[in-house]
């Protein structure tokens, strides 16, 4: 089992964030934008004043040679079902991919503490936890460090999508 705990800062409140981080359209151009992915899929969305459901299926692009390659393939793709709480301002989510399915989870709680009137730290700590004998290590290894790339790509992004769109 493998934990990160990523914190990055963003150039907008948590306010702000939120409601872009939860928007079809700027979650469709940050896959392929900002990551060089195909377009999410979302498969379901659902929002009322206490929570927002979000699941979504994504296949992303991914840096990894050797041993792990040849295990995942090409052709990876996850399913992320997340939960948004309004009152704690807290998003939880868990992935599931379609190579391995139940044998390699991740599960993050992410949030946002502010920094000041406009800016914010973007904090997630995620588990990934690989159960298939002889390479879940080098599995769970993989993905952290393509979290570790993505999740700076993301902010690089963000954060030039808020200086170029001021609210």
């Amino acid at each position: 089992m493998r934990r990160c705990d990523i914190s990055l800062e963003l150039d907008c409140p948590p306010d702000r964030f939120w409601r872009l981080y939860f928007d079809e359209d700027f979650t469709r151009e940050t896959f392929e934008r900002g990551l060089g992915w195909s377009a999410p899929k979302y498969t379901e969305f659902r929002s009322d004043e206490h929570e927002i459901i979000r699941h979504l299926s994504a296949q992303p692009k991914l840096d990894i040679s050797g041993k792990a390659a040849k295990l995942i393939g090409e052709q990876l793709g996850y399913q992320e079902k997340g939960r948004f709480d309004r009152k704690t301002q807290r998003f939880e989510f868990s992935n599931r991919t379609n190579i391995f399915g139940e044998r390699m989870k991740l599960s993050a709680k992410m949030w946002a503490e502010p920094i000041g009137e406009s800016r914010m730290r973007w904090r997630t700590e995620m588990t990934i936890d690989c159960s298939i004998f002889g390479v879940g290590g080098l599995l769970e290894r993989t993905a952290e460090q393509n979290i570790e790339k993505t999740y700076p790509t993301c902010a690089k992004y963000w954060n030039r999508y808020f200086a170029d769109h001021p609210e």
